[in-house]
């Protein structure tokens, strides 16, 4: 690999370095931040749903600017730096707006801000995908995301030093202007000191990619209403958009639910609520391991999303039953510890369940590029209801408890999160055993006999071997142009994304499609240059 290229996997390590450890240091202490500033335990899920809206705004336009601009990536990055350095001085200054409305609204903004400038991180994906060749993208992915992880695990570290912080900045001793810094805003100056330091960085150091070509000069499909009705009227789509939804809606409740329930029953300050979190994301890390090894191993998608909705269905019981205003922080952690080895086995398995579903119809064989960003937005929906709905239905307040003689720490309403999963297990049974799907094996298939023939149906296979003669179409330039798509790229790898960890990893269905691609843009570009001879 060249010199150039290691530098600039470097910056983006250190990106990742640094907004691990911010994250791990805003995440805990937002509550009390909050709460302080006299804000309610509702603006509070309103104000983690803010930075989720902005990103979901702005992930797009960065896309767009570094397509114009010839795959240039300094420009994009340094707008999204600039904007989270704004962001944060924003938050950090909200403590000098009389608390109240104004002051939440004010913490509310610099979140919002910081948000658009993080969707910006999602650039890195598309950068892998055109600066590093193809063999080794896996490997930069995952060394990305274990240094995602070592930020998240300094993150208690940084907070061991934020929670002895009380002090004040004197701007002018004439006209009586101070600016308090406490352990909560002055988390807003960490935030935008690594903001500024990775700015430096990626200005100085990171190199952009060559300019992007393809096969033909075609502007990637749009999303339109027929596109997204074949998504929502076809059960083995519908059932993947479903279980990306409520995968990421019960895990980012967790994600909101673990600082004040920690604070309330505990009472745990930021440190001890990032130790749990760094351990979280060791656990995230191992399961997106086994994953692989599982899925290697020829484990079936349907075991795979199964194992992960069972996750939630088992932590999902225990953390009702385990989260009790008596509860030891060994009921506290384990059913987080078991929840967060979902979304690494549900992740991978779905897409791939996913993009085979959506290959097995010719109808949307022009639409892949639209599909794929149709998962991708049902990940960040779920991930943009959730908080709003855990701290207005889920999360009971200390109020609520102490008039009460109920001790447990979530309302009724947590039943959602085991609930939704057990019916994603009972639509995995649904299309496996009485829509014929039959990837288990559970019964003699007998789809094989003239496929070439056979209409596409729910439960077409995107690949049917025969005794050692592969059976497939060739795909069209249309559906190779989107599926190496830079674009496609990125939806693909945000939508398996847990808490800003990236996880590299593909499935062997997943890896296997690619070889397939690549083969026949192959054949595609030597067809191409055949007739341009016979032209000659």
């Amino acid at each position: 690999m060249e010199k150039s290229l290691i530098i600039s996997i470097t910056v983006l390590v250190m990106i990742n370095v640094i907004d691990s450890i911010s994250n791990s240091v805003v995440g805990p202490s937002l509550i009390f931040y909050v709460t302080e500033m006299g804000g309610t335990q509702e603006q509070y899920g309103l104000i983690m749903s803010a930075a989720f809206v902005s990103s979901m705004v702005m992930m797009t336009f960065y896309g767009a600017w570094v397509d114009s601009n010839g795959n240039k990536y300094r420009a994009p990055y340094a707008a999204s730096f600039t904007l989270g350095i704004i962001g944060s001085f924003i938050y950090f200054l909200a403590i000098l707006v009389p608390k109240g409305n104004l002051a939440v609204g004010a913490i509310f903004l610099g979140r919002l801000i910081t948000g658009m400038g993080a969707s910006g991180r999602t650039l890195a994906y598309s950068w892998v995908a055109t600066a590093i060749p193809r063999e080794e993208q896996r490997t930069t992915l995952t060394i990305m995301s274990l240094t995602k992880c070592f930020g998240m695990i300094l993150g208690p570290l940084v907070n061991l030093l934020v929670l002895k912080v009380d002090t004040a900045l004197v701007i002018s001793s004439k006209f009586d202007i101070v600016i308090p810094i406490n352990q909560n805003n002055s988390v807003g100056l960490i935030v935008a000191l690594g903001e500024g330091i990775i700015f430096i960085a990626t200005f100085l150091f990171l190199k952009d990619p060559p300019t992007k070509g393809g096969m033909i000069n075609e502007k990637p499909a749009k999303a339109g209403l027929m596109e997204i009705w074949e998504a929502i009227t076809h059960f083995d789509l519908f059932s993947c958009l479903l279980a990306t939804f409520v995968a990421m809606f019960n895990f980012t409740f967790y994600s909101v639910a673990i600082p004040p329930v920690a604070s309330h029953a505990f009472g745990w300050n930021p440190v001890h609520i990032s130790n749990v979190l760094a351990l979280q994301a060791v656990v995230l890390f191992l399961g997106m391991c086994a994953s692989m090894i599982f899925s290697m191993a020829k484990a079936p998608d349907i075991l795979l999303i199964g194992f992960g909705n069972f996750c939630f269905v088992v932590g999902g019981v225990i953390t009702y039953y385990f989260w009790t205003i008596d509860a030891t922080s060994l009921q506290f952690v384990v059913p987080m510890l078991i929840v967060s080895l979902s979304l690494p086995f549900i992740g991978p398995a779905n897409r791939s369940k996913y993009t085979k579903a959506v290959h097995s119809r010719p109808e949307l064989e022009n639409s892949h590029g639209v599909m794929q960003s149709l998962c991708n937005q049902a990940m960040m929906i779920g991930g943009l209801i959730s908080p709003n709905f855990a701290t207005a239905f889920i999360l009971r307040s200390p109020k609520e408890m102490e008039l009460g003689d109920n001790p447990h720490e979530l309302s009724l309403w947590a039943w959602c999160i085991p609930i939704s999963s057990a019916i994603m297990i009972i639509g995995l049974l649904y299309e496996e055993v009485i829509l014929g799907k039959n990837e288990l094996g559970l019964y003699e298939d007998e789809s094989n006999a003239d496929v070439d023939d056979a209409p596409a149906t729910e439960t077409s296979k995107l690949m049917l071997a025969g005794k050692g003669v592969s059976k497939r179409r060739r795909s069209s330039i249309v559906e190779i142009n989107q599926e190496l798509s830079t674009q496609y790229e990125v939806d693909r790898r945000l939508s398996v994304e847990v808490n800003g960890i990236i996880n590299p990893f593909e499935t062997r269905d997943e890896i296997k499609l690619r070889d397939n691609l690549l083969q026949d843009k192959k054949e595609w570009e030597e067809l191409k240059e055949l007739a341009k001879l016979m032209d000659e």
